[in-house]
């Protein structure tokens, strides 16, 4: 042995420690390397994987994920922290003090644009959609595609009209499963409402899933089980090959959401025959949707009477666009298309999930429930029995305390529990030096928004911005009931000695804000008002068995409750 070890060369010797050494010098190149200041997990800090290895772990074992990211800065005892995603990816920085986080996405926003990690997510599905796209020309351009259906003549005379037709037919389904008077999972019919409702103001027309499913039931007899505490289940019909294809690409993107390369994770979905056929089946509901449009609204005789949904108001607001500028249309651009598949898309996850977490919050808060059924019905007064108030008379229905109802049921429901910026310049948050390209991300799911807040007190205020200092005191704070469902927390009397709502009582981002924040929101705010107005004018919603009404939450696009039964009594 001795003798073969004395042939090697000196020089061999010399090339394996130099090999060595280099990659122990490229090992540590790849380590993640802590922005100077910031509080960090020094584990994270020693791995090359940072974070991910224990995020992975995290989410196989709860199905969630942000929770795990705001847990890390309670760990670490601070507002404001950073935590690594892998070899030759910068630090991110995870914020929870809302006043910084509403002062980066509003005041501070030119500083501030979209994150990296919205292309990620959703470029792979609609790549000329606005959502992942960087703030400048031609993202302000197409968002007008599709502004003027937050505009309130559209939110009245034509979403409102779809919605309570779609959301009617919801609660017809569930006038037939509460015979059953068995508690039922309702997360299903939630988000197939919600669907409903959105393609019929995307397009003007039809899914109808809520109702193959209500027809299917209609006179079917329905197994029962022997204990009452017990869940009914209910057979179900094959849907429409449409829902299908959009729940298919809804759910591409939720697989890369959930996944440590979301960029990579979205390919591999593409690169299935399943998905290249649901993809396919979308752009031709898309483009066959703007065909009907033009062949209606491009003539001479069309006018804003015919417009009858979001593909029709952008068809009509594009042409006059065009005109006025002296240029081609774009509604047969793939933004366009984008466009309206992401309207579809976007508008009925968000919103399904804050219902699912909305009944819930009635349903095991009996009070708030009484409660607000009496305001909703002193607000429509002159409804005969048996009648529903319409969606244009809820829409304009003042009742504080159903607003107030709707603003806890959106802090609490937590639907999207973070936004994310990327800083466009070296800047300075609460004393830290942050280099350009960094992202920010404002976690909305623990202290200071449902946590009790140990930290907003304690920071020196000459560390916040100009612009946050000035903001002291508009927004107030939450008291120890923060994780309970308290309505009355937003409600206040004015100067006139008027009972109000007040949006400003304390913490809470369920839209995002600023030049970025959420597009639907209005959508959204009808949405709710009118599903919950003929909910509770038509059922009480009694507590479902402590087994079926847990509050343990997943991860996807949203975050949703596990458990989302129902025990709806029909009021006579």
């Amino acid at each position: 042995m001795a003798y073969y070890l004395e042939q090697i060369a000196p020089s061999t010797y010399l090339g394996a420690a130099v090999v060595a050494v280099l990659l122990g010098l490229l090992y540590y190149a790849t380590l993640p390397k802590p922005i100077p200041g910031i509080p960090y997990n020094k584990k994270h800090a020693n791995r090359l994987f940072g974070v991910v290895p224990d995020l992975i772990r995290h989410v196989s074992k709860t199905n969630t994920l942000v929770d795990f990211l705001t847990a890390q800065g309670q760990e670490l005892d601070t507002p404001i922290f950073q935590t690594f995603f892998g070899p030759f990816v910068k630090p991110a920085v995870m914020m929870t003090d809302y006043r910084e986080n509403y002062d980066i996405l509003t005041k501070r926003a030119p500083e501030f644009d979209r994150s990296k990690i919205f292309e990620d997510f959703f470029s792979g599905l609609a790549p000329d959609h606005h959502i992942h796209m960087p703030t400048n020309a031609r993202w302000k351009a197409q968002r007008k595609l599709l502004a003027d259906t937050m505009s309130a003549t559209f939110l009245h005379n034509v979403a409102a009209v779809h919605l309570e037709k779609q959301i009617s037919l919801l609660m017809d389904l569930w006038q037939v499963k509460s015979r059953t008077g068995h508690a039922f999972h309702a997360a299903d019919d939630i988000n197939h409402m919600a669907l409903d409702s959105i393609w019929a103001v995307a397009f003007g027309t039809d899914i109808d899933t809520i109702k193959t499913q209500k027809d299917f039931l209609q006179d079917r007899k329905i197994e029962l089980p022997s204990d009452k505490d017990d869940k009914v289940i209910f057979p179900a019909p094959d849907l429409p090959a449409d829902y299908h294809a959009i729940i298919t690409v809804t759910d591409s993107v939720t697989v890369a959401a959930r996944s440590p390369f979301p960029k990579l994770a979205h390919w591999w979905v593409r690169q299935h025959k399943y998905y290249k056929t649901a993809r396919a089946r979308t752009t031709q509901l898309v483009t066959s949707a703007l065909e009907d449009a033009k062949r209606r609204l491009l003539t001479k005789e069309a006018d804003d009477s015919m417009i009858n949904c979001a593909t029709d108001n952008m068809v009509r607001r594009e042409q006059q666009a065009a005109a006025k500028e002296g240029r081609e249309p774009g509604f047969d651009s793939p933004a366009a298309k984008d466009e309206l598949l992401g309207f579809l898309i976007a508008g009925h996850d968000t919103t399904s999930t804050t219902v699912m977490w909305g009944v819930k919050f009635l349903a095991d808060n009996q009070q708030a429930q009484t409660k607000l059924r009496a305001a909703l019905r002193e607000a429509h007064p002159d409804i005969a029995k048996g009648q529903m108030p319409t969606a244009d008379a809820i829409s304009k229905a003042h009742v504080p305390y159903f607003d107030a109802v709707l603003e806890e049921m959106l802090r609490l429901s937590i639907t999207v529990p973070t936004q994310s910026r990327k800083a466009l310049k070296d800047v300075v948050i609460l004393g830290h030096r942050i280099p350009a390209g960094t992202d920010v991300s404002q976690l909305a799911n623990g202290p200071g928004y449902i946590l009790p807040d140990p930290y907003a007190d304690k920071i020196d205020e000459n560390l916040r911005s100009p612009t946050s200092r000035e903001a002291k005191g508009k927004v107030g704070t939450w008291g120890d009931d923060v994780r309970e469902f308290v309505p009355e927390r937003w409600l206040k009397t004015d100067g006139k000695g008027v009972t109000v709502c007040d949006p400003r009582a304390g913490p809470s981002l369920p839209f995002g804000a600023g030049p970025r924040g959420c597009f639907g929101r209005k959508l959204a705010y009808l949405e709710l008002k009118v599903l919950f107005t003929l909910m509770l004018w038509r059922f009480e919603l009694k507590t479902a068995p402590k087994a079926l009404s847990g509050y343990a939450a997943e991860d996807t696009l949203t975050h949703k409750p596990k458990q989302c039964y129902i025990l709806p009594v029909p009021i006579e």
